[in-house]
């Protein structure tokens, strides 16, 4: 299950599901903290909170990236689909969409 940051609004007793929001490299920087923690990966943004106690190399290296374009560094140590089989598959990492 893949979960995307939409916005919604409620219009005549409906429910409208916006497209996904598009987060800025700004927008990534504002979540840089153990407690509100996004990377960037590719051209897509990363909730990775829920996941930085379960990341078997240690929470520390995800949080040197808080914010931050992970892409290059990930990309040398993992192959870009453990995100979905160990993060998002698990409900642990939330993709927030592609970086505008």
């Amino acid at each position: 299950v893949l979960c995307f940051a939409t916005s919604s609004f409620v219009a005549q007793g409906r429910v409208f599901v916006q497209a996904p929001v598009m987060p800025t490299k700004e927008e990534v920087a504002k979540h840089s903290t153990e407690d509100d923690c996004w990377v960037i990966i590719g051209d897509e943004a990363f909730d990775c909170t829920r996941y930085l106690a379960n990341h078997p190399g240690g929470k520390r290296i995800i949080l040197e990236y808080a914010g931050k374009d992970a892409s290059h560094d990930f990309d040398i140590a993992h192959n870009r689909k453990v995100i979905k089989k160990y993060g998002l598959k698990f409900g642990t990492v939330t993709n927030m969409g592609k970086v505008s």
